[in-house]
């Protein structure tokens, strides 16, 4: 026996943005629950990825090309993080808490490439 979709003509309007969901989801290569092992807890990385997120607003970028929501396991229990794309991964360690040492060390790197291309 061979099980296929179904999908009633009206429902066909949304294949295309059913296929852009799946393509927002599966194109972004990282993970918040990545900057746990630079140091951040989840906590920090929940406040980092909002000012991100308020830092592509500000600028009309929009949020899905950079955070999707998802469910991740972890330790035994099941944790809300984001599938980010690299600029959504960054910009969440970007403004993360600069008392960790890693981004601290990443914010004056960022500082000091910027102002090397503009001199």
């Amino acid at each position: 026996m061979k099980i296929v979709r179904y999908r009633r003509i009206r429902d066909m309007h949304r294949a295309p943005s059913e296929w852009m969901e799946s393509w927002q989801y599966y194109s972004k290569k990282y993970r918040a629950s990545d900057l746990l092992n630079e140091g951040l807890t989840p906590g920090e990385i929940s406040v980092a990825i909002q000012r991100a997120m308020d830092a592509c607003n500000a600028r009309g970028l929009e949020i899905d090309e950079h955070f999707v929501p998802v469910y991740t396991r972890f330790n035994g229990g099941i944790y809300k993080d984001f599938r980010l794309s690299k600029l959504g991964l960054l910009l969440t360690f970007l403004n993360a808490q600069p008392q960790n040492p890693n981004v601290a060390a990443f914010q004056i790197e960022v500082v000091r490439y910027y102002l090397s291309r503009r001199q």
